[in-house]
């Protein structure tokens, strides 16, 4: 579909509004193709419209009044449409149009005023439009129709009253026997409404500050008493059956009674103990420690130290072995370059027993890459991991410390960011 675009920006806001001149022109001839798109901003950002019904309001130039629901077309970006009508177009001349918003809620909200003509075609110089006045919201010329009607039924009544007061001038008398009628009537309905006890204001228990009472019959005295003596009887049973349980029904635990350190083993009878302080055979007298003690000899001692000696080297020959050295960088050669986040190295475990080898560099295939590293009993062969392509490349560890990249097979060697090394090898 083909429309003649007239777009307008409208900012919502509480300054005074003056008519837009929008200089906008359409013709007679653009039947059901002069389209207005309003886009309309608040504080600088785009309105949201939804739930919201838009109405423009044209009074054209020969008088002629429409009211027209328009479109939302974008209701996140505040953007709404209406395309004139065959009718509306023929109404030729200056334009004078408001826009309107109707939100859900009841709220109104006028945008703005503004005007545009219609520009009769050479071909349409016979049209003569017909002054129309025309609403697509019914319920608001029923409201108008309404408010009209009760503005004449209004008058109507006032003017009746008005009558009425002038034939239903009172006498004094008549005056005087009526107060003495209304005077009855109000006593007669103070003393009946003074003798009512079925509450006839509607009083509730929270307007006279008992809103939190239960509805429930109270205890009388005797009833309470005795409810207060079978609770203490019960409450006495239950502490003398709690009191007499041995089953820790508390739980308690040997950390609360400060013994969490203690092991729960069968502890040694007193007369175990008494049983062993008394053995003479376990225990020796001081005498008897003398006398022992100097048969000690030399040759004895020496033996005695050599061993000690011997324990304590193995001792540290076990632990040394376990430790593990420092990392050290390999220097590349042949053009391979290291990582500079992750650079290659190695480091010996186990007392020497294993080398440890880690880090990415990048370097052409079937190349020495570093010398110098720990010689070792036998060549070892293992895979290189491959960053930036698929694939994986085979790495040889020499027995004279080179490390060698033989290649391998990848996707594309030019793809190829990183060569990824992370493996332990036997030294021996």
């Amino acid at each position: 579909m083909i429309y003649n675009d007239a777009e307008q920006s409208f900012e919502i806001t509480a300054r005074t509004k003056t008519n837009i001149k929008t200089g906008i022109q359409f013709s007679t001839q653009d039947i059901d193709t002069a389209r207005l798109i309003f886009t309309l901003t608040k504080d600088g950002v785009r309105l949201p419209l939804s739930a919201v019904t838009g109405k423009l309001v044209m009074i054209m130039a020969d008088g002629s009044r429409f009211i027209r629901n328009v479109e939302i077309t974008d209701k996140v970006e505040g953007i709404a449409q209406y395309v004139l009508t065959a009718d509306e177009v023929r109404h030729y001349g200056e334009v004078k149009a408001e826009l309107n918003l109707y939100y859900a809620n009841s709220q109104s909200l006028s945008v703005h005023k503004f005007s545009f003509t219609i520009d009769k075609a050479l071909v349409d110089t016979d049209i003569v439009p017909i002054a129309e006045y025309y609403i697509d919201d019914f319920e608001a010329l029923r409201d108008k129709i309404n408010e009209l009607y009760d503005e004449v039924v209004q008058t109507i009544e006032e003017l009746r009253k008005k009558f009425e007061d002038l034939e239903n001038i009172e006498t004094k008398d008549g005056a005087q026997a009526k107060a003495d009628t209304a005077e009855q009537n109000a006593k007669a309905y103070t003393d009946e409404h003074t003798s009512k006890t079925d509450n006839p204001h509607s009083v509730t228990k929270a307007q006279v500050g008992l809103g939190n009472v239960d509805n429930v019959k109270q205890e009388t005295p005797s009833g309470a008493q005795s409810k207060a003596d079978k609770a203490l009887a019960d409450g006495k049973a239950y502490a003398d059956v709690h009191a007499a349980r041995t089953d820790n029904p508390h739980s308690v635990t040997k950390e609360q009674i400060g013994l969490s350190n203690v092991e729960n083993v069968k502890q040694a009878a007193y007369s175990d103990f008494n049983s062993h302080n008394l053995d003479s055979i376990r225990h020796i007298t001081a005498d008897e420690r003398t006398t022992w003690n100097a048969k000690e000899t030399t040759a004895g001692a020496q033996e005695k130290a050599d061993k000690a000696l011997s324990d304590s080297k193995t001792y540290t020959d076990t632990k040394v072995g376990q430790l593990t050295s420092a990392w050290t960088n390999l220097a590349l050669i042949n053009g391979a370059v290291t990582d500079a986040a992750a650079p290659l190295r190695y480091r010996t475990k186990n007392g020497g027993d294993e080398i440890q080898l880690n880090g990415g560099f990048k370097s052409a295939f079937n190349t020495i890459i570093a010398t110098g590293l720990p010689k070792i009993k036998n060549p070892i062969e293992f895979l290189a991991a491959t960053v930036g392509t698929y694939g994986y490349l085979r790495m040889d560890y020499r027995t004279n410390g080179d490390l060698y990249l033989a290649g391998g097979t990848v996707n594309s060697e030019t793809g190829l960011s990183k060569i990824s090394v992370n493996t332990t090898i036997p030294a021996s």
